[in-house]
Order: structure tokens, then C-alpha cells, then sequence
């Protein structure tokens, strides 16, 4: 048994790009966690760490070397607790509509999914630090192209085309991975998305508070 375990091939990040539905089934049948983990919060560093570096420069500011690196953690711890958190919830929907799956493979699930979102954003974060143009980081959401005010701005900014992508990923790797049918695992998406949506008009309220209260000052 254990052999023919290890004959299985792993999936492949980049093989969510090229052919999803192959690499839904290796995760079915060989889950793999902690490489993809690993690298995809490696990029997902490198990408914050683009950004805060141009923004500082741009910004002209002094930001010493402890602060920055308790910055950099954090993101990285909220980083693995968002990954935990979409684990639990796609492994609920799994449950809902009756699939047969584990915790851990909706955990792997959630990692290779991630990674369509994960390399735009750092492809994104180096041509932002290459030319310190704004545009850049909003390219692919409809917040790039279309200009309103908060919160509606961070709302259009979650209508991204990559997100969009990773939500139909999900759909088809609930049906594929945990045997859960069509019509629960693209509800189970919407309400995701839906929560998303709501997230992004959260954030913005937030933004809009602290510019009025910075405004006052």
C-alpha cells in the first residue's frame, strides 16, 4: 500500500494553471501540504515585502528594522490562519453536501487554489516596485478601471479576475476531490464570494474611518 502511495505523483503548483483538473485528482489521491505551504508563503512574503519597500520609498519614511520584521511575521502568521480558516469552511461545504474528504486535503485543496491568486499578486508586486506605479497593484480588479469612493472601492478591488478563477477552481475541486455535486459546491462558492464582498466593504469603511479621523487631526 505504502508503495503505491509513493508511485503517485504529487500535484503541481503550477500544474493549477495549466491543468487544474489533473492535479485535482493527484490531490485526491496523494494530498500534499507542507512544500506548496511553504512556497506559496514565501512568495506571498516576498510580495508584502516588495510592496512596503516601494510604499516606504515613495512615501519618503524612516520604518526601523524591528518594526518591519514583526510587519513581516504577522503577515505571515495571518497568512497560515487565513489558510486554516478556508480549510475548515470548503471541508464544511464538503460535509453539507455529503462529500467524502478530510480536513487535510480541503487544507492541500486550499493551498494549490491559492496559488493562481498568490502569483499575480507577486508578478503584480515586482512590476509595482519596478516602476512605483499604483495601477499596477489594481490591474486585474475592477477597481483599476473603475473610480469611487470608499468602501465601494475596496468592494470592486475583491472582484478581481484571479479571485474569480480561484472561486471556479474550488467549485469544480469540491466536485472533483470530495464527490460534492454541482448545485452545493457552486452555492457553497457564491456564499463565499458573497463574504468576500462583504469583507472588502468592511475594510473600506475602516479606510474611510481612519482617512476622516487623520483628516480631522
Amino acid at each position: 500500500m505504502n508503495q503505491s502511495i509513493g508511485n503517485l505523483k504529487k500535484p503541481s503548483l503550477f500544474g493549477m494553471i495549466t491543468n487544474p483538473m489533473k492535479q485535482f485528482e493527484r490531490i485526491k489521491e496523494r494530498s500534499t501540504i507542507w512544500l506548496p505551504f511553504i512556497i506559496v508563503l514565501i512568495l506571498l512574503s516576498l510580495s508584502n515585502h516588495l510592496e512596503k519597500s516601494k510604499f516606504i520609498e515613495l512615501l519618503n519614511v524612516d520604518v526601523d528594522a524591528y518594526r518591519y520584521m514583526i510587519l513581516f511575521f504577522r503577515t505571515l502568521l495571518y497568512s497560515a490562519i487565513f489558510f486554516v480558516i478556508w480549510a475548515l469552511v470548503m471541508w464544511l461545504i464538503a460535509k453539507i453536501g455529503e462529500g467524502k474528504t478530510n480536513f487535510s486535503t480541503m487544507f492541500s485543496l486550499s493551498i494549490y487554489v491559492s496559488f493562481v491568486v498568490v502569483i499575480s499578486k507577486f508578478i503584480l508586486s515586482i512590476i509595482f516596485y519596478l516602476t512605483g506605479s499604483l495601477e499596477m497593484l489594481s490591474l486585474t480588479s475592477l477597481n483599476g478601471y473603475i473610480s469611487v469612493d470608499q468602501p465601494i472601492q475596496s468592494v470592486l478591488g475583491m472582484i478581481d479576475i484571479f479571485y474569480i478563477w480561484t472561486f471556479i477552481l474550488i467549485a469544480f475541486g469540491l466536485q472533483k476531490i470530495a464527490g460534492v455535486s454541482k448545485r452545493v459546491s457552486w452555492i457553497g462558492v457564491a456564499v463565499l464570494f458573497a463574504l468576500l464582498l462583504l469583507c472588502g466593504y468592511l475594510l473600506g469603511m475602516f479606510i474611510l474611518m481612519l482617512e476622516n479621523s487623520i483628516s480631522k487631526m
